[in-house]
């Protein structure tokens, strides 16, 4: 376990520390992902007449990508597999309602050599119930050198700055630097007016659909950018695939589409609920013979030609959730192919009553 210490001295200032600690025990929390730190406990304690809040969250193993980059630009392979890692956690986490606000490379922790990581930091995170809004009006929180410029201009945020974000980090893990530098206001000039160099400009070895990407990322327009965290991480697995992986890629399992019905105050509150799922493949036994009366005689699969299999999912449900909206759940699809992974699985919702 690790434990996140804030001292104080009775301080408005304290105070707000103390509710954006609260927040991110709420909001961390309640995401149960492996790219994303895992926070057990949140409180508080007078000692020697100070008080102290604390968090316990998991103890992660490595350090920080602001501490990896010091070394410089990353082989394209690691940068992307970073990538992938915090795209998978925005993805839950904006499928849950929230963006982080501030992705930067100090709230990365690379876990292993080859570029595994872990977001953490989600004490600014803003999601969609105005109770768990610490921020103030008019106020910009984040950091300048990572900072979407519609949030910049205008303070306002959706899931679109965060994939900025991710940019602003991809380009500095491919290139060594930050795709812009000066003090505070020059940033802020920067990111609103001014185009990064092209990748392939700092370093001509990149692939052209990585430099794509980057400048799609970091788009000035939140329209312009990728639709979805989800969308990213399957272009960055794309990318690595085709030019970075030492074997052809196994097959990847199709995506699985269903549906559930929730009530009223099971949409609202959220929870967790049992999904059913059945799947059927062909009969190893009879089906690839191509002899109907061997078919039909088959005791394996009772004359069908094909096997069914029911299992059942525990799929959680953020509180809030909307009729109509979808619920991704990764490599909860159909089975891979020669170790392939698993396809994911679309639930979408639909509220009665």
């Amino acid at each position: 376990m690790a434990v996140k210490v804030l001292t104080g001295d009775g301080s408005a200032d304290h105070d707000r520390q103390v509710a954006r600690f609260a927040r991110e025990a709420a909001v961390a929390g309640g995401l149960s992902h492996p790219r994303i730190v895992t926070v057990h406990d949140f409180g508080s304690a007078m000692h020697l007449g100070r008080p102290y809040a604390y968090l316990v969250m998991q103890l992660l193993p490595g350090r920080s990508l602001s501490a990896v980059l010091e070394a410089g630009q990353l082989p394209f392979a690691t940068a992307l597999y970073t990538a992938s890692c915090v795209g998978d956690a925005l993805g839950a986490a904006h499928e849950a309602g929230l963006t982080h606000r501030d992705i930067k490379p100090s709230n990365i922790i690379v876990t292993s050599s080859n570029g595994q990581a872990t977001v953490v930091d989600f004490g600014i995170t803003k999601g969609s119930d105005a109770r768990h809004d610490i921020t103030t009006t008019g106020v910009v929180i984040g950091t300048p050198a990572y900072m979407a410029p519609e949030v910049l201009a205008d303070g306002v945020f959706d899931h679109r700055s965060d994939l900025y974000s991710l940019g602003c980090v991809l380009f500095e893990m491919a290139t060594g630097r930050r795709p812009f530098t000066g003090t505070s206001w020059q940033l802020v000039n920067q990111h609103l007016r001014e185009q990064p160099a092209p990748l392939q400009a700092l370093r001509p070895d990149a692939p052209v659909e990585l430099e794509r990407l980057v400048a799609q990322l970091l788009a000035k327009v939140p329209a312009q950018r990728p639709d979805s965290a989800d969308e990213v991480y399957d272009v960055i697995e794309g990318i690595n695939d085709h030019y970075f992986s030492d074997t052809p890629p196994p097959s990847r399992g199709a995506d699985v589409t269903s549906d559930v019905e929730l009530s009223g105050s099971e949409a609202a509150n959220g929870g967790v609920i049992s999904l059913r799922m059945t799947a059927s493949q062909s009969c190893p036994a009879c089906a690839t013979s191509g002899d109907e009366t061997r078919v039909l005689a088959c005791a394996t699969c009772r004359g069908e030609g094909r096997l069914r299999k029911r299992r059942t999912l525990k799929v959680r449900i953020p509180a809030g959730i909307r009729n109509g909206q979808k619920i991704r759940l990764r490599e909860k699809g159909a089975p891979g192919k020669d170790g392939g992974a698993p396809g994911d699985l679309y639930v979408t919702v639909h509220v009665t009553g």
